[in-house]
């Protein structure tokens, strides 16, 4: 194409439209928002109301990689990206999705970086100095040699990152980026977009529920409402001081500095003592003779919530998976129902256990979303009526009625978070482990999964999850447990936990909101645990 000359805005979107072919009405529909070169843009919107689709619309990589339909015009420097031949765009508008390891093709960092590299043509003499000139921008030099796949999240989002910045592009869009991450990993990323944009001028284009930690340099705020439609493009303080009862009604998150009264806990100390429905001892396991887990001892009490926390990489997931039975341990023993979950059949183990994956699509087996909320209810015998009864309910309960002939894997990422949930309630199961249930979900249907996991937990549901949400902790749980260093470092209740700075620290967790003090608009946030 012909050569581009520097215009302002950098990005232009005019009347963009894009819906799936599958759907009956635009996932986004005649958005229109400039993005001007050295500015930070944050875009918000309830799950399912095209983020996404937009960011993958601005790199090019929509419509052409789905069975998608686009009208309107995107401008990339005052040319339409038509216009652009196929992988120029990207150089020039990078972007890092949710889950890095969607992006990586090889083994070690320095071969991922020189992969980048080598795809743009860059002389040989120049990828050795280039790849370490990113890892000290990242700081993670010290990790050039290693396996990707041994890294933590927060390192793997960081790789993830340099392989766009190798490509200096002009935009970097985030989408998500610190979804995955351990609270101070999902810090420590942020802070270093702040670094990068002070010291590169480049424009930042964000996605996210939560914009707490982004607002120190965010310029604009943009808001999707459900429909696809942009109902706002305003500064992060005008938009959240006087169009509040927006942000509400689209069931958004609004920043903690914003709020006038924080939610307070819903879980008192309880004294009683239960039931134990799980009981685990003296487990340990180990993977490729590397110790991950080493003497856990657990009670889980029957309609307790139970939050399982720690820093990437701790072991937190693997343990769930132990207790699911999916693993088996390397030593101790596992007790479910009074009975060595070794001895469960399989089937018998599924009626009173489920099982949500940190990834939705591990667990999606069928072609249409009601088809996989029904899959469960066909295997248990259940007859015709009841099946399509229990089914429509359960996706009008996680808003899915609308999407419920769609293949579960085109669904947002909230959609799928909520469909992979829906798919375990079949049967008021006696404990239900989720690994990080509120990942992708906005406020709104947050409180919805919450109320619906809350009325579970009140007719005697053992819930246990895996989670980097220290809010959801403090207002929900009765019990908390802290895995650092391959161990249980603490049992307790959530309020006993915010007193151990230390161990906090140590196991790189922050305090929830309503107990940060200190942080207002426009104040650097440090490592603030």
């Amino acid at each position: 194409m012909k050569e581009m000359t520097q215009l302002k805005p950098l990005i232009e979107v005019d009347q963009f439209s894009f819906d799936y072919e599958q759907l009956n009405e635009p996932l986004v529909s005649e958005v229109s928002f400039n993005i001007n070169k050295d500015e930070t843009v944050l875009l918000m919107g309830s799950s399912g109301s095209g983020k996404s689709t937009i960011s993958l619309c601005l790199n090019g990589l929509y419509p052409e990689a789905v069975e998608g339909v686009a009208s309107g015009d995107i401008f990339f420097k005052g040319n339409n990206i038509k216009d652009f031949e196929k992988g120029e765009l990207n150089q020039n508008v990078g972007i890092v999705f949710q889950d890095p390891e969607s992006q990586f093709c090889m083994i070690t960092v320095e071969n991922e970086l020189a992969f980048t590299l080598e795809n743009i043509q860059t002389p040989r003499e120049e990828i050795a100095p280039k790849i370490d000139q990113v890892l000290e921008t990242i700081g993670m030099i010290d990790y050039k040699y290693h396996n990707i796949h041994e890294l933590s999240g927060g390192q793997k989002q960081k790789v993830a990152l340099a392989s766009v910045l190798l490509l200096d592009p002009e935009l970097i869009i985030l989408d998500e980026p610190t979804a995955n991450l351990d609270p101070v990993s999902s810090l420590v990323f942020v802070n270093l977009i702040k670094d990068l944009k002070l010291e590169t001028q480049k424009s930042i284009f964000i996605i996210e529920h939560k914009a707490d930690d982004w607002l120190t340099f965010t310029d604009r705020v943009l808001v999707l409402n459900k429909q696809g439609q942009l109902v706002a493009d305003d500064s992060p303080k005008s938009l959240f001081t006087t169009n509040k009862t927006l942000i509400e009604n689209e069931g958004l998150f609004i920043p903690k500095v914003y709020q006038k009264q924080m939610l307070q806990p819903q879980n008192e100390v309880k004294n009683e003592t239960s039931e134990a429905s799980m009981v685990i001892n003296d487990l340990s396991f180990s993977r490729k003779k590397t110790l991950i887990l080493n003497s856990i001892n657990m009670t889980l009490n029957k309609g307790e919530m139970i939050a399982i926390v720690g820093e990437n990489g701790a072991g937190k997931s693997t343990l769930l998976q132990l207790m699911a039975g999916i693993l088996k341990p390397k030593k101790g023993n596992i007790t479910f129902l009074g009975h060595s979950l070794q001895k469960w059949k399989e089937q018998k183990l599924r009626q009173h256990m489920g099982f949500v994956f940190q990834n939705p699509e591990h667990q999606f087996i069928t072609d249409t979303t009601y088809d996989e909320v029904s899959f469960g209810m066909t295997l248990n015998g259940y007859s015709e009526d009841v099946i399509k009864e229990r089914t429509e309910q359960l996706l009008q309960n996680f808003q899915l009625s609308a999407h419920k002939w769609s293949n579960p894997f085109a669904l947002s990422g909230g959609q799928k978070r909520r469909l992979s949930v829906a798919t375990m309630l079949d049967e008021t199961p006696d404990l239900l482990l989720f690994d990080e249930p509120t990942f992708g979900q906005d406020a709104q249907t947050t409180d919805e999964l919450m109320t619906i996991v809350k009325d579970l937990q009140a007719k005697g549901t053992t819930i246990v999850f895996v989670t980097h949400d220290m809010d959801l902790v403090d207002l929900y749980c009765d019990q908390v447990y802290v895995i650092n260093d391959q161990q249980v470092a603490f049992e307790g209740h959530p309020h006993q936990l915010w007193k151990q700075d230390a161990l906090l620290e140590r196991a790189r967790l922050r305090l929830p909101d309503r107990l940060r003090h200190g942080q207002e608009v426009g104040e650097t946030y440090d490592l603030v645990y």
